[in-house]
């Protein structure tokens, strides 16, 4: 295997998985655009590595699909790290089958199948993308009404708005109000049960938050 070769299964593992990455960077998720790339040429590397080990020697192939499996294996103890359960749900799941697929991905550059690893990409992209988009548009929704006590801070409301953002959410109708040391701020939107618990942990999370009210 020349360097060439090396380089360029790298360079498809740094584009492929940086679509990857690009697509939850987006989505504000925590293993973004560095993470996804990381996992894709560190997968490919893995499978380069073995290649260059055992070349010329019998039985590559059962080496290969031990690196293969002791890669799958490994990526399995970090994508367990993005999942987190509070308050009875479940977080990250997505994030951590990303992480799993795309090292899927970087073995099947390593192992010099340049074609399947596109498609492979695309699908799991398209995946991404178009169901997260029909799960928005026809998974059960309803409308919650928050009013929230807060400490008085320049930077609540933005912090409250980026919590919003990243758990994909649009306010309606919102309105802030300053009295003394604290501030009342209503809001309202539209979410599936699941987000707006999601939501609710997060705000829960910032210590202005002094009362908090749902309707």
């Amino acid at each position: 295997m020349s360097l060439l070769e090396i380089a360029l299964k790298l360079l498809l593992a740094v584009a492929l998985g940086g679509l990857i990455g690009l697509e939850r960077e987006s989505s504000h998720k925590p293993a973004g655009f560095r993470t996804n790339i990381l996992i894709c040429i560190g997968a490919t590397m893995m499978m380069v590595l073995s290649g260059l080990i055992f070349q010329g020697k019998e039985g590559v192939e059962n080496h290969f699909s031990r690196i293969a499996a002791g890669v799958i294996t490994g990526i399995g103890f970090i994508g367990a790290g993005t999942i987190i359960q509070a308050g009875g749900i479940v977080l990250g799941l997505t994030t951590a089958a990303t992480l799993w697929a795309v090292a899927g991905l970087g073995l099947v550059i390593g192992a010099g199948y340049y074609w399947v690893a596109i498609i492979f990409a695309a699908v799991i992209i398209l995946t991404l993308v178009i169901f997260r988009q029909l799960e928005d548009q026809y998974l059960k929704k309803s409308i919650y009404k928050y009013s929230l006590k807060t400490k008085y801070s320049e930077d609540i409301l933005s912090n409250i708005k980026r919590i919003a953002l990243h758990e994909g959410l649009k306010f309606r109708e919102l309105n802030l109000k300053k009295e003394d040391s604290t501030s009342v701020i209503d809001f309202s939107f539209q979410a599936t049960d699941e987000k707006e618990q999601k939501f609710n942990q997060s705000i829960l999370g910032l210590e202005e938050i002094l009362e908090i009210k749902i309707a």
